[in-house]
């Protein structure tokens, strides 16, 4: 299914980059450039986000969320604001004015699409859950028992769907959610708690539908930002399971199934008793099946490392009580029967290599810039390493130069301190986008002027970032001119 997203932004640099990122990602864009163009869109259109600027001429962003909740249908799409803010006031305002998240930009691509996926599949998983739990409630309310069958099996296929987005975990949910119930049946749980717990142990893992396949899936050793990535699974698992209120218990699993006993796990550093129960059986769990089951990191290991791991954790990783549990369990388990079965899945490296074809030509290019003051490596992070993007960002910089120019030049002559604080704001983000850093750093300073109308203090330095602007200019032009 192809996801729609609308991108609102006054910078015709930050609209390319945008569309350009989220189209190599399969997603159908609309670029608008303003708060206006926006609501009359909006009208006969319902993309499933809105990627909307900040400062813009006309209604700023957040006059544009106000007028977006007037209309019925347009007040469940997400918003994710577009951003070159980097205080914590404007984020708070941005999440209080009913944001769903934001983006700083430049745009670094990962975070872009990571957040626009993650946006767009917890809004409709929220949204089916809810519609789903509600029709089967209504239909079957009389019938205690159909609702705990029919809730199962829900919970089952749901389990399924996440297990079945990691090549080196499938079952993995099945199998944690039936050693935790035999673990609180020890414990002396009643049939009823032990069937919570099961459940919770099935959805534990649900948060993994944020996280990248490219991450999940990845052979290799994942580096400390895709470990991040990785992280935030437990609070977007919390978040799509406590909307059930059916089973408000689901969520303690998903959220702290990673906490630690000595206070050191994620997401909230959680120690000893005050990490639900619950959570403190499914980490035992957990635990075992991924030592016990095939990753891509390592084969089953031996019961005699895993007894000696869970040994070890006991008291600082694990609760002691089910630790021990658990090993009674394994004790008991000569054979080894407890552990993933089946035939080795065969998985093929993904081996990424580098066009040799016009490598002089690039590396020319690249020199080039760099002569002329930019910072390549900035601005090829913004641009997802694509050199040919790269280039394309370059001469689009070049081709709205003129604009750029002529705007802040009336809007300085006709002290409008707004329009100002705007322009200068959108060449913030577009010079840091090409790698410009000198340049993004004087307008960043001219936009704090503006927003305390420190006139003097921009008669002082505007001349200066118009030619700064133009140096820059110059020499991207010297370098797209060796393309």
């Amino acid at each position: 299914m192809q996801y729609w997203a609308a991108v609102v932004d006054d910078d015709q640099s930050n609209l390319k980059a945008a569309e350009r990122i989220l189209t190599t990602h399969g997603y159908k864009v609309s670029c608008m450039s303003s708060g206006e163009e926006l609501l009359e869109f909006i009208k006969q259109n319902t993309p499933d986000v809105i990627l909307l600027d900040l400062h813009m001429e006309g209604i700023d962003g957040f006059e544009t969320m106000i007028r977006l909740q007037q209309f019925r249908h347009s007040r469940d799409i997400p918003v994710i604001v577009l951003t070159a803010d980097d205080d914590s006031e404007t984020e708070t305002k941005v999440l209080a004015a009913g944001a769903r998240d934001f983006v700083a930009k430049p745009f670094t691509a990962s975070v872009l699409v990571m957040r626009v996926k993650n946006t767009i599949d917890l809004m409709r998983l929220q949204n089916d859950l809810k519609q789903e739990v509600k029709e089967k409630t209504d239909e079957i309310l009389s019938e205690q028992k159909r609702i705990e069958s029919l809730s199962l099996q829900i919970v089952q296929t749901l389990a399924g769907t996440i297990d079945a987005k990691d090549n080196y975990t499938r079952g993995h949910s099945g199998r944690v959610a039936d050693y935790s119930r035999e673990i609180a049946r020890r414990a002396g749980y009643s049939g009823q708690a032990q069937e919570e717990v099961y459940m919770m142990g099935l959805l534990h893992d649900v948060g993994k539908i944020g996280v990248p396949d490219s991450v999940i899936n990845k052979p290799s050793r994942l580096t400390e930002e895709e470990y991040d990535v990785i992280k935030t699974h437990p609070v977007v698992g919390f978040e799509i399971l406590k909307n059930i209120t059916e089973m408000p218990k689901l969520a303690v699993g998903a959220r702290w199934h990673h906490e630690r006993f000595d206070g050191t796990g994620y997401p909230d550093g959680l120690s000893g008793k005050n990490i639900p129960e619950e959570a403190r059986i499914i980490a035992v769990a957990d635990a075992y099946d991924a030592m016990s089951s095939r990753r891509s990191y390592h084969s089953i290991f031996a019961q005699k490392y895993i007894v000696s791991e869970l040994e070890k954790g006991k008291g600082t990783q694990f609760d002691p009580d089910f630790a021990e549990i658990m090993l009674q369990i394994i004790r008991e388990d000569k054979d080894y029967i407890m552990r993933e079965h089946g035939e080795d899945e065969v998985s093929e490296d993904t081996v990424v290599s580098l066009e040799s074809e016009s490598n002089e030509r690039k590396f020319n290019f690249i020199a080039m810039l760099e002569v002329g003051g930019l910072n390549t490596a900035i601005g090829l992070k913004y641009c997802m390493n694509d050199i040919d993007f790269y280039g394309e960002m370059c001469e689009e910089f070049i081709n709205s130069a003129p604009d750029r120019i002529e705007k802040l030049e009336n809007a300085r002559q006709d002290a409008d301190f707004d329009r100002y604080c705007t322009y200068v704001h959108s060449l913030k983000s577009a010079a840091k986008t090409i790698g410009a850093e000198k340049l993004s750093d004087s307008a960043k300073a001219l936009e704090e002027a503006a927003k305390s109308f420190d006139n003097e203090f921009i008669e002082g330095n505007h001349d200066m970032l118009i030619a700064s602007l133009r140096t820059t200019v110059a020499g991207v032009l010297m370098a797209t001119s060796m393309r």
